[in-house]
């Protein structure tokens, strides 16, 4: 007979100090999950899809996210499946390489900047954190004196201290909690497929933006990802591979048009639209929300990830020093410590959205001569902030 949902809850939670259920074992989920059992606390991860889900595309992960890998001791399986960033280039909307930006010094200051696939970073996280919980979704929550009161997708229940909402942009807790009033959404009417091709230089990143139209090359062990962006409603219906042929016409040769042209053909390509949401409220009761529920970030700036990890590092850290009765101090302690991180940098992902999104030729020309004067100092100062803990206000 298959156990019931509650029952697993029970049986993972048996001597816990605080009963909390994390929803979502995506990367916040997923590195809370691990956090809380690698300092001996217990945590109850269940996830909507299954063990082998749709991996999606690949990440930069900045040195925020690294060193909450070097924490979990993860750093030798995450060198050993990951590529360095050491350029950034950038090329004008004609395919022109405008600047090249050397990452040296950042590396230097912070640490390793690093592209993974998210399968491959998942992969890593969801051992850590151990037994999840697939297939499974809350479909009730109540609130009561002794806990919430938590309804499973089986119908069995259970009560946690604590509920953690982890289950990304499209969170369904943050829908059925929060009022849509509470949620803004950052739309930049762009889209773009995910394909692959071979790898060639594997510490190199690069970006072409064009008006209505962008390409991006960002490598990966053994492959590199490439990103075909456009109008979202021009071209999110379309085939993947017709307008990748269509985008091969429009470049000259070089790297981008080389990878595009050798592309494999075999993988379903994934579609990403460029929208992200911010939630004025991050709790509610005895339920928070993290990662992507709480604020969504675009891939301009490649920091989803790394602040995600680093919102869970933070939130584990409080929650090992609360009792039950003190959770919603602990709560609000994290909040004050992790607000003004996360939505810096998801301003900064912001910027590079309208800096790199632009549908005008005109605006895109202008953009392309100012691009001469743009410092990696500039491109980067919020993050800067971010993972040096120094506020700007």
């Amino acid at each position: 007979m298959t156990q019931l949902t509650a029952e697993a809850a029970r049986e993972a939670l048996a001597g816990a100090r605080l009963r909390v259920l994390i929803i979502g074992a995506g990367i916040a989920g997923a590195t809370l999950g691990a956090l809380l059992r690698q300092r001996g606390e217990a945590g109850f991860v269940i996830e909507r899809g299954d063990a082998h889900g749709e991996a999606g595309y690949m990440l930069g992960l900045l040195p925020l996210g690294g060193r909450v890998l070097n924490g979990l001791g993860l750093t030798d399986r995450y060198m050993a499946e990951s590529l360095p960033m050491r350029t950034y280039e950038l090329y004008d909307r004609r395919g022109r390489l405008a600047r090249t930006f050397p990452l040296d010094r950042l590396v230097k200051d912070f640490g390793e900047w690093r592209g993974i696939e998210r399968g491959a970073l998942l992969a890593m996280l969801r051992t850590a954190a151990g037994p999840i919980r697939y297939r499974a979704t809350m479909s009730q929550i109540v609130e009561a004196a002794d806990g919430a009161h938590i309804q499973f997708n089986d119908g069995s229940e259970a009560i946690f201290d604590l509920v953690v909402g982890a289950d990304g942009v499209h969170s369904s807790i943050r829908e059925s909690l929060f009022d849509s009033r509470e949620v803004e959404e950052f739309d930049t009417g762009w889209g773009g497929f995910v394909m692959w091709g071979p790898l060639d230089d594997p510490e190199v990143y690069s970006e072409l933006w064009a008006p209505g139209w962008g390409v991006g090359v960002y490598p990966v062990p053994g492959r590199v990802g490439i990103f075909l962006a456009g109008r979202d409603k021009s071209i999110s219906a379309r085939d993947p591979h017709d307008y990748a042929d269509e985008i091969l016409t429009r470049l000259p040769d070089g790297r981008f048009r080389r990878l595009l042209a050798q592309r494999d053909r075999t993988e379903p390509a994934f579609y990403w639209r460029m929208a992200d949401i911010r939630s004025k409220v991050w709790v509610r009761g005895r339920t928070l929300l993290v990662g992507d529920a709480a604020a969504g970030f675009l891939p301009t700036a490649g920091v989803g990830a790394s602040a995600a990890m680093d919102s869970a590092a933070a939130l584990a850290d409080e929650l090992s020093r609360a009792g039950t009765d003190h959770i919603p101090y602990a709560l609000d302690l994290y909040e004050r410590r992790q607000r003004h991180r996360v939505e810096l940098a998801q301003k900064n992902s912001r910027n590079l959205a309208r800096y790199m999104f632009v549908n005008s030729s005109a605006v895109a020309l202008a953009r392309d001569q100012a691009m001469r004067f743009y410092t990696l100092d500039r491109l980067v100062s919020d993050l800067s902030h971010v993972m040096s803990g120094t506020r700007k206000d």
